[in-house]
């Protein structure tokens, strides 16, 4: 399996990649959340999301929009268009890499808890941080947590598969009890060699997370020792850091 976060910008253009199509797998929770945060008003949802005043009408739009007949509904993979998604480049995948990435590519959301790349979904803004707790007596990590460990258990179980490569933000993969989840967690990071130095590459890390996510569907890497061969833009594997299970990938 391999996770990634969902991105704040949204691409709304009608368009028809392939014939798969599918449901998100908690569509209560989904209307438990949206129905609490329907019940905000506009200087409420302002304190929640710490937005401007532009976004705080086009959000408090959408959640009152949400699963009206006219909504716009598109797939995941489609909707989202920021930097990881950019980086994966689902678009320009074959059907047989589109069929992997459906079933192995998870995107984990504050608002959807987990989506498959097909799943159909309305336009939203709800980050796994979140702090929903005074309107719901829960945060979005209390409240999806057992629930997404279940579920990437019973993935795990079906697949006879216990690899899990997390290509998340801290915010998104923090929802998971590591303890708990059946599962041994890849962790990947980037850096920039500067005089000697390794640097953080910034919000580039981003695009690296979804190319790395299409390196694996495309290759269809379901052995560690493998990920090793992944080059992109001068980035290469420099070495696996036992402690926190993390491969390092490095730009000269």
């Amino acid at each position: 399996m391999i996770i990634i976060s969902p991105s704040k910008n949204l691409n709304l253009s009608n368009e028809n990649l392939s014939n798969l199509k599918s449901k998100p797998e908690f569509n209560d929770q989904v209307k438990l959340i949206t129905k609490s945060v329907k019940s905000l008003n506009r200087k409420e949802l302002k304190s929640l999301m710490n937005i401007s005043d532009k976004l705080v009408e086009l959000n408090h739009q959408r959640f009152n929009q949400f699963d009206k007949p006219k909504n716009t509904f598109k797939p995941a993979a489609l909707m989202f268009s920021g930097d990881t998604f950019n980086g994966l480049s689902i678009r320009e995948m074959d059907s047989e890499s589109l069929d992997y990435a459906q079933n192995n590519l998870r995107i984990l959301s504050g608002l959807y808890g987990v989506l498959k790349p097909f799943d159909q979904i309305q336009p939203y803004r709800l980050e796994m941080g979140t702090d929903t707790s005074k309107f719901m007596n829960l945060n979005l990590y209390e409240f999806w947590g057992k629930t997404l460990t279940d579920y990437f258990n019973n993935q795990f179980k079906k697949s006879n598969n216990n690899l899990l490569y997390n290509l998340s933000s801290k915010e998104y993969i923090s929802v998971l009890s590591s303890d708990n989840v059946n599962a041994e967690i890849i962790n990947f990071d980037f850096k920039k060699k500067v005089n000697s130095e390794l640097k953080n590459i910034g919000m580039s890390i981003k695009k690296m997370r979804g190319l790395m996510a299409k390196f694996i569907i495309e290759n269809k890497i379901q052995k560690p020792e493998y990920l090793e061969n992944f080059q992109w833009n001068g980035f290469s594997f420099k070495h696996y850091i036992p402690e926190t299970k993390t491969f390092l990938y490095v730009s000269q």
